[in-house]
C-alpha cells in the first residue's frame, strides 16, 4: 500500500470539499442532497463527504476517511454519507475509478422520475456517454440493495454514469474533475433532450 502523508491527505480533503461546493454552485443538487468521494491513490482508502450537510458549505473537516467496508478510520464528530455503500461498491468493482459523484441535477431528475435514460442528441453527449450509461432500478436510499444495483450498473470498464430511477445520478471518473464533468455532460444531454421534445412538439 502506498504511503500517504498527512499533507497529501489534507490536499485531497480540500479537493473533495471544493468539488462539493462547485457542484452546488453549478446547480447540480439542492439542499443536503448529493455526495462526493475520491479514492486515496495507491490505497484501499476513500475520502467521502459527511452525511446531512449541504454541498454548498462542505469543508475539509467534513470529509471523512473510510476503508472499502465503510469503517471510519479517524476520530470525527461526523458520520460518512449514508450513500457510502454504493460509492464503495463502485471502488471495489472498478480499480480504475478514482472518484464518484452522486448528485440530483434538475433535468436529469426528470428522466430519473420517468425511469428513462435520455436520448443522446449531440455529438458531445454521444462521445462522452454513448454506450457508457445505465438506468438503475428504484431502491431505498442508503440501502445495500441500491449499492448492489449501482455496482452492477457501473461494473463494466468504460461505464461512466448511471441515472438512479426516482433518485438522481452517479458519475465516475479517474479523478474528481472527470467525474464532475461527466455529470455536467449528462445533465446537458437531459436538458437538450427535453428542449428538443418541446421544439419538435
Amino acid at each position: 500500500m502506498a504511503t500517504v502523508t498527512d499533507a497529501s491527505l489534507e490536499r485531497l480533503r480540500q479537493r473533495v470539499a471544493a468539488t462539493c461546493r462547485r457542484a452546488y454552485r453549478l446547480g447540480l443538487t439542492v439542499g443536503t442532497s448529493g455526495n462526493v468521494s475520491c479514492r486515496v491513490p495507491g490505497t484501499d482508502r476513500v475520502l467521502i463527504k459527511a452525511t446531512g450537510l449541504s454541498l454548498a458549505r462542505v469543508t475539509a473537516r467534513e470529509v471523512l476517511l473510510v476503508d472499502l467496508e465503510g469503517h471510519v478510520l479517524e476520530d470525527s464528530p461526523f458520520s460518512p454519507s449514508k450513500e457510502r455503500h454504493f460509492h464503495l461498491e463502485v471502488y471495489r468493482r472498478r480499480p480504475d475509478v478514482g472518484a464518484v459523484v452522486h448528485l440530483h441535477p434538475p433535468y436529469a431528475l426528470v428522466f430519473a422520475a420517468a425511469r428513462q435514460l435520455p436520448p443522446l442528441r449531440t455529438g458531445a453527449a454521444q462521445s462522452i456517454l454513448g454506450g457508457r450509461m445505465a438506468l438503475v432500478r428504484p431502491a431505498p436510499s442508503g440501502s445495500r440493495e441500491l449499492a448492489e444495483a449501482v455496482g452492477q450498473a457501473l461494473a463494466a470498464s468504460g461505464m461512466r454514469a448511471a441515472i438512479l430511477a426516482e433518485h438522481g445520478t452517479v458519475s465516475v471518473g479517474a479523478d474528481l474533475d472527470e467525474a464532475l464533468y461527466v455529470t455536467e455532460y449528462l445533465e446537458d444531454a437531459c436538458r437538450t433532450a427535453l428542449w428538443l421534445r418541446l421544439w419538435e412538439g
